[in-house]
């Protein structure tokens, strides 16, 4: 069906309260320009305060243009293909007016021409918040980055596209049972899996995106997670692993890491970017990529012991296949937990409280903003049996 009857240009009317200016768009043809085939270039020309124009990627003869009805004749072979493109991009130009309209919003020359870019950007919520993360990269932290990246793949995991009308209190019940059941994750990694899921969807709620379940619709639990640590025998297993003439060499520069962090406290993204210039004699001074505080950490023998200048630590490996391998290297040393990059944090607390350490100084090292946090380590030492706490009389005798 040919679509020839449309006005030449067409100008919505929109709240002047709202508008920055009055949006005026129509197809053009660049016939100042003709190409070797003797075609010239077809582009969407928008105005809304200023002008900008929209390549169509399309060409034809200036003869099968016709400039007052801005569509293409019959008498070009692709006429009803290349008319159906322009109907899309006035439709979508249309659409996007609309949207902005009913949700009492301003729309500008540069929102216009992003959503046209990506009109996905307003359906599909994972398109929206990918948009949104990769926008904030520059001045997130990397591992706040790569945290709400993580999240985000689950959600992708789970459902995907997700589309903003799908978002209700039944996706939200689906989503923590599969979460819980199907990927077996733990209490705290579901609320911070949908801390996260609301932060993107109160972005996209005060874009104007409506959805049946709103950000505020969603409570988070206050997680503090399970603090799992290593004992002095479980520590001692690992370093003599480490150690000796039959260790693997990637478990061997994984350990390093790992025993490291389980000597000072660090986290992997201080593990991540201290360099030798870090160490100043025994010493470890640097500033910590989650909370941008400084920290100097009288290193122990032990700590000096998994380091190797210049580089520090062999090889190059994800935060993933990290704690891959730790589980594996735990199961094949007959260690019954699931050991994971920071339960190195933990054992570092908690060894420290163990040894007597004061629970001011351990706040300090962990760098922790109120005592109340480093408070859980003393509440997990008050619960190890005597028997356990007098190994310590022997740390790697």
């Amino acid at each position: 069906m040919e679509l020839m009857n449309q006005e030449t240009v067409f100008v919505p009317q929109f709240d002047p309260q709202k508008m920055n200016g009055k949006l005026t768009y129509k197809v053009i043809i660049k016939s100042d320009y003709v190409r070797n085939d003797g075609t010239c270039a077809l582009y969407l020309q928008i105005y809304l305060n200023k002008r900008k124009r929209i390549p169509l990627y399309i060409s034809v003869k200036p003869e099968e243009f016709d400039r007052k009805k801005q569509r293409i004749i019959k008498r070009c072979k692709y006429y009803k293909d290349y008319n159906l493109i322009i109907e899309k991009k006035l439709a979508d130009i249309n659409k996007i007016e609309v949207n902005y309209r009913l949700n009492n919003q301003s729309l500008t020359l540069d929102r216009l021409l992003e959503e046209l870019e990506q009109p996905s950007l307003r359906v599909d919520y994972l398109a929206f918040a990918k948009r949104i993360l990769e926008s904030q990269k520059d001045v997130l932290k990397e591992s706040t980055y790569k945290q709400q990246k993580g999240a985000l793949s689950k959600i992708e995991k789970f459902k995907s596209p997700l589309y903003f009308y799908d978002i209700n209190e039944q996706f939200l019940i689906d989503f923590r049972s599969w979460m819980k059941n199907k990927e077996k994750n733990k209490p705290a990694t579901i609320e911070g899996t949908i801390k996260n899921f609301k932060k993107y969807l109160h972005v996209a709620n005060k874009k104007g995106i409506n959805t049946e379940l709103k950000f505020d619709d969603i409570s988070v639990k206050k997680m503090t997670g399970d603090r799992l640590f290593l004992l002095p025998n479980e520590l001692k297993l690992l370093v003599d692993y480490r150690n000796s003439q039959f260790v693997k060499d990637s478990h061997k520069n994984i350990l390093s890491r790992f025993l490291f962090s389980c000597f000072t406290g660090i986290r992997i993204s201080d593990i991540e970017n201290i360099t030798e210039e870090n160490f100043i004699g025994d010493h470890l001074v640097f500033t910590m990529q989650k909370t941008s505080k400084f920290i100097r950490i009288k290193l122990n023998n032990y700590a000096k012991q998994m380091v190797n200048f210049p580089k520090l630590w062999d090889g190059e490996y994800t935060r993933e296949h990290i704690n891959r391998e730790l589980k594996t290297i735990a199961n094949q040393l007959g260690i019954k937990k699931r050991l994971y990059f920071h339960s190195s944090r933990h054992t570092f607390a908690t060894n420290f409280l163990i040894s007597g350490g004061r629970i001011e100084n351990l706040q300090k090292l962990l760098g922790h903003s109120e005592i109340k946090e480093t408070m859980i380590y003393v509440h997990i030492v008050e619960r190890i049996t005597d028997d356990q706490i007098d190994l310590m009389n022997d740390l790697f005798k």
